[in-house]
């Protein structure tokens, strides 16, 4: 990552308006809803919130997973996907993304060699995802992103290799 990137990231991470908390309270909330309770809805993150409950994604959906922790121990890599749901005959793997401004939600891109590493790791289980979803929110505006898996699985394996490259002979 260029080093004026890492800069950005760090200087709007912390603090009661970062983006750390605001993607840990919303990706709380979507947790607990996708599970059928009805978690409160923060007011300062209401916007954001309020435009998921619109989206209506999740109607109609079983919920197979949420946060769902998977590993795969040849690479010695893991990571927790948002959510594992069949919709319409499909299994569809997703990961939400938060961003500050409705700006910011057009500008996301999509999370393919993220979704294609836990596809692959959630392929160890016997479980084929069907779509890759990646689901981003900000403040009155929500966009869906809907790839191949296929797509994610080789932009993984592309990202994997090129950090292999980078990885010391012992």
């Amino acid at each position: 990552m260029e080093p004026f990137k890492q800069a950005m990231i760090d200087k709007y991470k912390d603090g009661p308006d970062g983006w750390a908390i605001r993607g840990e309270t919303i990706h709380d909330w979507l947790d607990q809803h996708l599970k059928g309770k009805e978690p409160s809805v923060p007011e300062k993150w209401a916007p954001w919130i309020d435009a998921l409950l619109d989206q209506q994604f999740f109607d109609g959906a079983e919920v197979l997973a949420t946060e769902y922790r998977v590993v795969d121990p040849l690479k010695s890599c893991a990571g927790s996907f948002d959510f594992l749901i069949k919709k319409d005959g499909y299994i569809q793997i997703g990961d939400l993304k938060t961003v500050s401004s409705k700006r910011a939600v057009a500008a996301r891109k999509p999370a393919t060699a993220q979704l294609g590493a836990y596809a692959s790791m959630l392929s160890r289980q016997g479980i084929f995802p069907d779509i890759a979803i990646t689901l981003v929110v900000g403040p009155e505006k929500v966009k869906l992103i809907e790839q191949s898996v296929g797509t994610c699985l080789e932009a993984w394996e592309e990202a994997w290799g090129k950090f292999q490259a980078t990885q010391p002979d012992f």
